[in-house]
């Protein structure tokens, strides 16, 4: 015989539910679903520094800053390197100074030392003098330059002088010596006490004792030409 439990009227038996987990169960088991979202987290942040790691590596070594103790004297003086000066003269014609290395002297903004210092200028009568040097002093307010350490001068006219010491008045476009002279041009050679350039005229006048070698046209038959004392 076969009982229903319909048929009786009693209902079926239901599936308990478990009761949550308590004790050390429990913390296990969110111990497990924390680790689920953050080991994949820290995986992603650790090869992301991996791949940014060299290139921030490399930046530090490209450029740094630090703050370097210099002196006082140092600090009030203005360097510059390859430095260019152009201006314009009294008849309002350009000249040029350049230089490899200009410092402004402490105490006197007026005054400029240059090293290797070269000046471009043009004559009134429209020569071009080219000079250079190893050292010079630039005045800014009256455009005059104190050249030192050897000078060579160059006019456009062939002639070429040396001294030690010469003051080019770039305003005037005049230059002078007071220094032996040696130089050389179309006609001979020249040694002299100093030098005078007139901004107004192509001659350069040689002062103080002088003494010139002419070049005079070569007799036939001989290679040298005659000189003239």
């Amino acid at each position: 015989m076969t009982l229903r439990a319909e048929a009786d009227g009693v209902a079926p038996t239901k599936r308990r539910l478990h009761a949550p987990l308590t004790g050390p169960f429990a913390r296990y088991s969110r111990f497990v679903g924390v680790m689920k979202v953050l080991l994949p987290s820290l995986a992603a942040l650790l090869l992301g520094l991996v791949v940014i790691w060299p290139k921030l590596s490399l930046e530090d070594k490209r450029f740094q800053i630090s703050f370097a103790k210099l002196p006082s004297k140092e600090v009030e003086s203005l360097a510059m390197q390859n430095a260019r000066y152009f201006g314009l003269d009294e008849s309002n014609r350009p000249f040029a100074v350049t230089s490899d290395q200009a410092i402004q002297i402490p105490g006197n903004r007026d005054l400029i030392h240059l090293q290797a210092p070269k000046a471009d200028f043009t004559s009134t009568s429209g020569a071009n003098i080219v000079v250079d040097a190893a050292a010079g002093i630039y005045h800014q307010t009256s455009k005059t330059l104190d050249l030192s350490g050897g000078v060579n001068l160059f006019h456009d006219a062939g002639y070429e002088i040396h001294t030690p010491t010469a003051t080019i008045d770039l305003s005037r476009n005049s230059a002078r010596g007071v220094e032996p002279v040696e130089g050389h041009g179309p006609q001979g050679r020249i040694e002299a006490a100093g030098f005078e350039l007139s901004g107004k005229g192509h001659d350069i006048t040689f002062t103080g004792k002088a003494h010139l070698t002419l070049r005079g046209a070569s007799p036939k038959g001989q290679g040298q030409g005659a000189k003239r004392r």
